[in-house]
């Protein structure tokens, strides 16, 4: 069986305001906000802050 997988995507909200949907099925859509820019926020899809955040939520271990 396939792995069930949580997928981001970043989305400018206006200049200078960014946030990330997380959408992982049978779940709400979560919005992570706060980014100043895309290259932030993909900096955080990147890096150890998306894994701390699927810790918390509860997907990953």
């Amino acid at each position: 069986m396939a792995k069930i997988k949580v997928t981001f995507r970043t989305v400018r909200v206006a200049e200078g305001d960014w946030k990330i949907l997380a959408d992982y099925p049978g779940t709400e859509q979560r919005e992570i906000t706060g980014f100043a820019s895309k290259a932030d926020a993909d900096g955080w899809i990147n890096g150890d802050r998306k894994i701390a955040w699927l810790r918390s939520q509860g997907y990953a271990k």
